[in-house]
């Protein structure tokens, strides 16, 4: 679970279906009170991932070091990459730009109208890595890059290209139940940033090569 840690950073690769910190309610276990309670420190996390979604997950072990990380996180000098698989074929690769409105009751985000009030840019990139066709239906293993950081900002954009996730019901209106494991098909698999403390150049890679479906891109 633990990728990498020093006395100010722990990076950690989270598991599909658990929660990235606690919820309102409290009740599952949640990755962050995982960690504090294996290392014995208060942590403050820095990039969430939803409950669906696996993978890198950036922890910061002081507040000063929290805040530096995420100046990095508004001033784009953060990269993250995520691995997406989305049904039907993509095109090799596309910029996608829209507005996005969060619904805080609901929890959802959808694209709108750029005049419409609190409307918020969204900008991805993609490159697809690979294809495949099983049990009839296409889906395409791609490469996003976000621009902006909106609230299920990938989920949303890809479904409004006729390219939504798989597994999720929130936003692929071609599905009514989550299948196999449930996992999302989307995970957190690129970080590289400068150390917060010894400017040093960090990047890490990982691959959700043991989920069921990500691992038929892998063979």
């Amino acid at each position: 679970m633990v990728i990498f840690q020093d006395d100010n950073i722990l990076l950690a690769n989270k598991p599909f279906n658990m929660l990235s910190c606690k919820d309102k309610k409290g009740i599952d276990k949640d990755l962050q009170t995982i960690l504090e309670e294996k290392i014995n420190n208060k942590l403050n996390i820095i990039n969430r991932l939803d409950r669906g979604v696996g993978g890198l997950v950036l922890f910061a072990k002081n507040s000063k070091t929290a805040n530096t990380l995420t100046s990095y996180m508004k001033e784009h000098s953060f990269e993250k990459g995520y691995l997406a698989i989305a049904c039907n074929l993509s095109k090799e690769e596309d910029t996608l730009v829209d507005y996005i409105m969060k619904n805080q009751r609901q929890n959802i985000s959808k694209i709108v109208n750029k005049n419409s009030t609190g409307a918020k840019e969204a900008i991805l990139s993609y490159k697809r890595i690979n294809y495949i066709e099983l049990e009839g239906n296409i889906y395409s293993l791609l490469d996003v890059s976000l621009k902006t950081g909106r609230h299920h900002q990938i989920r949303v954009q890809l479904a409004n290209a006729n390219l939504p996730l798989y597994n999720d019901v929130k936003y692929n209106k071609n599905i009514r139940r989550k299948i196999g494991s449930g996992n999302i098909g989307l995970f957190c698999y690129k970080m590289a940033f400068n150390h917060p403390v010894t400017n040093e150049y960090l990047s890490f890679t990982i691959y959700p090569k043991d989920d069921e479906m990500f691992k038929n891109f892998y063979r």
